[in-house]
């Protein structure tokens, strides 16, 4: 099955850069705001979700879905069960960071709450990829590239293998800033441990 593409309300910087992620097979939801970004890219979403309150207006037609202002969850999670109804267990969020740190930070921890669920989702903005990883990730690139590990609860047992700073069944805690910007030292890096939740955040800078 294709993925499907959650366009949010957050910053795009290169619209063609962005548009070349979303394949002719997928399936493009937008999450309020991000229904700008996608008139941008020229793309049509096949349904648009939200209270609407960044858009400014309930947008017609018949693949709108409107949600109250006062709810639990974002636009953004909404979309994604909006998503993982239709049965997709793979995501990719466009437009999902941006000045809003605090959405930023409730869409990096909506990548674990959906792997949790057994969906795959990843964040790609025009400097980072950024995924909830599980207990064995296997990361490819070329030597240098820069890979941050951030820990969204502590990690233990943690093993790090070609990398420039590799790991022995160490712990990670949150408050420990040794897990940003290491590098793959080219081909294929192993990321294990044993407990705890991990981003791992892949820059292009």
């Amino acid at each position: 099955m294709s993925k499907a593409v959650i366009i949010c309300a957050g910053s795009i910087e290169d619209y063609s850069s962005a548009r070349a992620e979303i394949g002719d097979e997928d399936f493009v939801i937008c999450a309020d705001g991000g229904l700008r970004h996608a008139a941008k890219m020229g793309v049509s979403p096949n349904v648009i979700v939200g209270d609407f309150d960044s858009y400014g207006a309930v947008p017609e037609g018949e693949n709108v879905v409107v949600f109250p202002c006062e709810k639990d969850y974002s636009d953004t999670y909404m979309a994604a069960l909006e998503a993982e109804k239709r049965g997709y267990k793979e995501l990719l969020f466009l437009g999902a960071t941006g000045t809003r740190l605090d959405h930023v930070m409730a869409n990096l921890a909506l990548l674990e709450v959906l792997r949790r669920r057994g969906t795959r989702a990843a964040i790609k903005d025009g400097h980072n990829l950024i995924f909830a990883a599980g207990n064995r990730e296997t990361v490819a690139g070329k030597a240098g590239t820069t890979v941050s590990l951030l820990p969204i609860y502590p990690v233990k047992g943690i093993t790090l293998r070609g990398f420039k700073y590799p790991l022995n069944n160490a712990e990670i805690e949150l408050v420990d800033p040794i897990w940003i910007s290491n590098e793959l030292l080219g081909g294929e890096a192993e990321i294990s441990f044993e407990s705890g939740a991990l981003l791992v955040d892949i820059a292009n800078d």
